[in-house]
């Protein structure tokens, strides 16, 4: 017998299915009225046809960016609304692009069953798979493009503003004691202005764009090689818009522009099919040979090894012995002379020195003082030119130079085929031929001074790790660019509906720091992310920012693109500090972990009671940190060889981490939630997802050193690195940098520290392709 309990259940069930069958039924009666059945005398209703006004269209994200009006020609002013919106664009446009190049299977030989295979031949024990190592893949294809890129980029710019009327020593002497260098009027002739008709193909505008990014090495090059007809032209910001399409963001100028630089360069218009083979030059007997672009996917592993599939993966990419890879090697059918990269970089050197011995051309380095200005621009001038200038020119002249230029040739092995034997040869005469030493200084003392010597490792740094015609390494400008790219496009400002007022704040917010680099020198300001945004469109237009930053700072300040990563974490939290105390506003908006813990460790007690509402009110809106507009660090860079730089960097971490802890204790009592923290940052810039670690999240650790001939994201800080010279570096002085005790090295000749090449200019670091330095370059 059932109990009580079920009995109600039952009569519940019983009493629903009874409703449900009476619903049913009322479903499926016949309608008491049928539906009427239209005819000749009772016609259907019109069709329905909605009201055109009354229908809302979808938003039109590109509307903010479609049809730019952007004054052509010259300009002094800072940078407008538009130029930086068209800048985003073509930001746009490049890691569109970057991702395509890098997913794309098989491009220069370079496949994905690559590594299937070489999974055969790996120990898998740690669960390695062949698709966690496709960025890696990917990466090599972007840094082969690249350099392949940057050849066209020399190929177009030969023919577009080729080098001649180069001034001699005595010319530059002249004319920058006047002041006239840097003037429009001084231009010998005049550029053929940029459109939509003549714009060249997205690859060269990409090197184009890192190498104006690099303001004094660009303001180097214009002059040194009578250029300066490229200097006073801007980034053609109106045919740059109108290039770019608005949906897709492919680099689209026309049919005629096509035609144009093929006619130009008598190069193919796409990078992809413009040739299988690089053309080099022999360095002693100037023959033209002809070597592959990477041989990289040649490698093959032991059949019996222990190597995990990531070791092997980079071995294979570090391979090979063509133009982009690190072992480039070949030899001159002519003269036998072994070519390497360091042989191009030797005789990258003596090429220029025999410019100085026969038509008394400055040597790379030597034209800019330590302010970065030839000689003297408007009223400011540059008191420290003469001792970087005439010693360092005077010293190769003098007959050191033609010494250098006679060593045979030894198939390659001969002192003047490798920087370190020239540096040694020079190193010998400083250090032991005084009264050559005396006439070169045209002193009584031979001993060079600290001016002198930071003048020639300025020199020396033009040829460490950079056989190019260039200043520096554009390879390596373009890729440390690429992490700025990427924030661009994680930030996503284009398809705000706020963007112009947006770009409005970020100009402001720049001229706020140049004032800040002003007020206080020997100090490097580091910039956020929109400063930055506005920084490097002020730098695409040459002259006007030199004007500018001279005006404003005394100097040409510069964006030094290798800057030791830990300096940048106390060179952040000084600009930030200065920036609040200055004009009352907060700095950095971002509640990323890492901008709190700078906020933390500059934050007394009294602070902390007097702005706790400005702090709640910042944690009112959780942000995500990848995209938050924090601290601008694509130009933070990892020097090797260096304990010290390794022990500072777990300090600065472990220092980071307190003021962290801090800051969570400080949100719990609050009641709020604490910072975010991602220990892992999350990039997809070759089409790949890669999950990257770092220690802070504005340390993008991106490059694998081995894919590239030189490391984009490394620089040397142990003592005689590369250019310092005996009798050039007391102690552990940087190579073309800062003072005693900080050697930034001789891959760049940049400045790692906070001091600038001047010695107490003010610095600028983070940035990229750019920041650094007032001082130095």
């Amino acid at each position: 017998m059932p109990s009580r309990l079920s009995a109600i259940f039952a009569r519940s069930d019983k009493a629903e299915e009874a409703k449900a069958e009476a619903a049913a039924a009322e479903r499926n009666s016949p309608p008491s009225d049928p539906v009427p059945e239209y005819s000749a005398s009772h016609p259907p209703p019109p069709d329905y046809v909605a009201d055109e006004e009354s229908v809302a269209a979808p938003p039109d994200y590109t509307a903010g960016f479609t049809n730019l009006n952007i004054a052509d020609g010259p300009s002094l002013d800072i940078p407008k609304v538009n130029e930086t919106i068209a800048h985003l664009k073509l930001l746009e446009c490049f890691y569109r692009l970057k991702q395509r190049i890098g997913s794309t299977d098989g491009l220069f030989g370079i496949n994905n069953d690559k590594i299937v295979d070489l999974g055969r031949k790996s120990d898998l024990s740690n669960g390695e798979t062949a698709k966690d190592l496709l960025p890696k893949v990917a990466e090599k294809r972007w840094a082969v493009y690249v350099a392949r890129a940057v050849d066209r980029f020399h190929a177009w710019l030969s023919v577009y503003a080729p080098a001649d009327n180069l001034p001699t020593i005595v010319e530059f002497d002249r004319d920058g004691r006047l002041g006239l260098i840097t003037e429009p009027s001084y231009v010998k002739r005049s550029a053929i202005p940029i459109t939509t008709a003549n714009m060249p193909p997205v690859d060269v505008v990409m090197v184009w764009h890192a190498y104006m990014l690099n303001p004094r090495a660009y303001l180097e090059d214009c002059i040194r090689l009578g250029r300066m007809d490229l200097w006073n032209m801007r980034m053609p910001w109106n045919a740059i818009a109108s290039s770019v399409d608005a949906s897709t963001f492919a680099f689209q100028p026309g049919p005629l522009a096509e035609g144009a630089f093929t006619r130009l360069t008598g190069r193919y218009w796409d990078n992809l099919v413009d040739g299988d083979v690089k053309k080099v030059e022999c360095p002693n007997c100037q023959s033209q040979l002809t070597a592959s672009w990477t041989t990289c996917c040649t490698f093959e592993p032991a059949e019996e090894t222990n190597r995990s599939l990531t070791v092997n993966v980079e071995a294979m990419l570090a391979s090979g012995a063509g133009f982009c890879d690190r072992n480039f090697a070949t030899t001159c059918s002519g003269c036998e002379t072994q070519i390497t990269h360091n042989t191009l970089r030797a005789g990258k050197f003596c090429s220029d020195l025999r410019q100085l011995l026969a038509k008394r051309t400055p040597m790379p380095g030597t034209i800019l003082g330590l302010r970065g200005i030839p000689i003297k621009v408007g009223t400011s001038s540059d008191p420290s030119w003469k001792k970087v200038f005439f010693v360092v020119n005077n010293l190769l002249s003098y007959g050191l130079g033609q010494k250098i230029l006679d060593q045979p040739n030894l198939k390659g092995e001969g002192l003047n085929q490798s920087m370190a034997r020239i540096r040694d040869m020079i190193s010998t005469t400083i250090t032991d031929s005084k009264k050559y030493m005396r006439t070169v200084r045209d002193s009584a003392s031979h001993k060079m001074t600290r001016l002198e010597s930071v003048g020639f490792r300025k020199m020396m740094s033009r040829y460490w790790e950079n056989s190019s015609p260039f200043a520096i390494d554009l390879v390596g400008a373009v890729v440390r660019q690429g992490t700025f790219i990427e924030k661009m496009h994680s930030i996503d400002w284009l398809h705000s509906p706020a963007l112009p007022a947006t770009m409005a704040r970020l100009i402001l917010k720049y001229e706020r720091f140049v004032k800040l680099m002003d007020i206080q020198p020997g100090k490097m300001a580091v910039p956020t992310l929109d400063v930055d945004l506005a920084w490097h469109t002020h730098q695409l237009n040459p002259p006007s920012y030199l004007k500018y930053t001279v005006s404003k700072c005394r100097q040409f300040v510069d964006h030094d693109d290798k800057v030791s990563a830990t300096k940048l974490d106390d060179a952040f939290a000084w600009t930030s500090k200065t920036y609040e105390k200055m004009f009352g506003d907060k700095y950095s908006e971002c509640t990323c972990w890492y901008c709190e813990a700078v906020r933390e460790s500059n934050m007394s007690s009294a602070t902390r009671l007097f702005s706790s509402k400005g702090k709640e009110k910042l944690h009112d809106v959780e942000q995500d940190p990848k995209k938050s507009v924090h601290i601008s660090a694509h130009n933070a860079v990892h020097p090797y060889e260096s304990k010290q730089y390794s022990a500072d960097a777990q300090a600065q971490a472990a220092k980071l981490e307190a003021a962290y802890e801090k800051a969570c204790e400080r949100a719990k009592k609050k009641g709020g939630n604490p910072p975010k923290r991602d220990d892992y940052y999350w990039s997809t810039a070759y089409g790949y997802p890669v999950w990257i670690p770092a220690y802070s999240p504005f340390i993008y650790v991106g490059y694998t050193p081995g894919l590239y001939a030189t490391t984009p994201s490394c620089m040397a800080l142990h003592p005689g690195a590369g250019a310092c010279v005996a009798g050039t570096c007391s102690g552990t002085v940087s190579a073309g940098a800062c003072g005693a005790g900080t050697c930034a090295g001789g891959i760049t000749g940049g400045c790692s520290g906070g001091h600038s090449l001047g010695g107490g200019m003010s610095s600028c670091g983070g940035g990229g392709g750019g920041c650094g330095a007032g001082g130095g370059n």
